[in-house]
């Protein structure tokens, strides 16, 4: 049996979650439940989640203060009029949040191409290896040295994580040199590898591809890459992977991440001192098990992609 009825106030949310509560009789289940966050699947199709004081917003989130234990797999959900309710007894009052917005570039933060990169050179080399997984170190250790030699460091053999760093290493050196030729094919290799709701090498492709969106949008004279063939490989991989690491790779891929993934990429975009980017960097190495340090890598790959040109031909 149920307890007492429980009400609860949100404090802000995303613009996509506050979309979805706000359309008429949006309904479905608890996807899953995991420390200080809960996910909710629409019978839209769509996803949200909830979070609690102090985790990543996103697009998709909605901070609250409390977070029940009880909640489970399956758990039916409502929204009428500004409440959401969770099962037969939670209930959360939509009406106090406020909205929560990703920092924007504006033309004028704008520097030069180069001096983001740069800017990514100095943030490896104050990154304090500090995430307390040794194989999330020595990814991010290994992207740095990929980054400035362009050559393949060493992935020890006896590495559990060697089936993950070296398709990852592969991809990343014919991003680095290539750009975004043949690139949503190569990716097809990553996607679903890794354990997890989302699994690492998600992680890695969505936070390249996060930094390669904003990469185009910033910088319209160097970047032409057609968007369609990376499009066909979100809609390749809702059938490859979990669910919610789809949703989320998709979102990275039109430029929506963790708060601090933007936090970040305005940070080097606006060439400002690498040293102010270790508060992002930290955040995100709190968010999941490894989920922000691959994302990191991710990303760091991603701020060197190549300057393209118009009409070529893409795969």
């Amino acid at each position: 049996m149920e307890g007492p009825l429980r009400w609860v106030s949100m404090k802000r949310s995303g613009l996509k979650a506050k979309d979805l509560l706000a359309t008429p009789g949006f309904s479905g289940q608890v996807l899953a439940t995991l420390s200080g966050v809960t996910y909710l699947l629409g019978d839209n199709g769509e996803m949200l989640w909830l979070v609690r004081d102090g985790g990543l917003l996103h697009r998709r989130c909605i901070e609250v203060s409390f977070l029940p234990p009880s909640l489970f797999r399956g758990q039916n959900f409502l929204v009428e009029d500004h409440l959401l309710q969770i099962g037969g007894n939670l209930i959360y009052d939509l009406s106090p949040a406020t909205e929560w917005k990703p920092p924007m570039l504006r033309p004028e933060d704008i520097g030069p191409f180069t001096k983001g990169q740069a800017g990514v050179r100095r943030l490896l080399e104050v990154i304090s290896f500090s995430s307390g997984n040794h194989d999330s170190d020595k990814l991010i250790s290994m992207v740095s040295f990929l980054i400035k030699e362009r050559s393949f460091p060493t992935c020890p053999l006896e590495s559990v994580a060697h089936k993950i760093y070296t398709p990852i290493l592969n991809l990343a050196k014919l991003y680095l040199s290539q750009g975004m030729v043949n690139f949503p094919i190569a990716a097809r290799a990553l996607v679903g590898l890794g354990p997890g709701l989302t699994p690492a090498c998600d992680d890695f492709l969505g936070g390249l591809l996060f930094a390669a969106h904003w990469l185009k949008k910033c910088y319209h004279g160097k970047f032409y890459w057609d968007e369609q063939p990376i499009y066909d490989l979100m809609d390749w991989a809702k059938h490859q992977t979990h669910p919610i690491s789809s949703t989320i790779l998709s979102d990275l891929t039109l430029g929506h991440g963790p708060e601090s993934l933007h936090e970040l990429v305005v940070r080097l975009i606006r060439e400002e001192d690498p040293e102010r980017g270790m508060n992002c960097v930290d955040s995100l190495g709190r968010l999941g098990h490894t989920t922000g340090w691959y994302m990191l890598a991710g990303l760091l790959t991603g701020m060197f992609l190549i300057p393209d040109k118009p009409n070529r031909f893409w795969s």
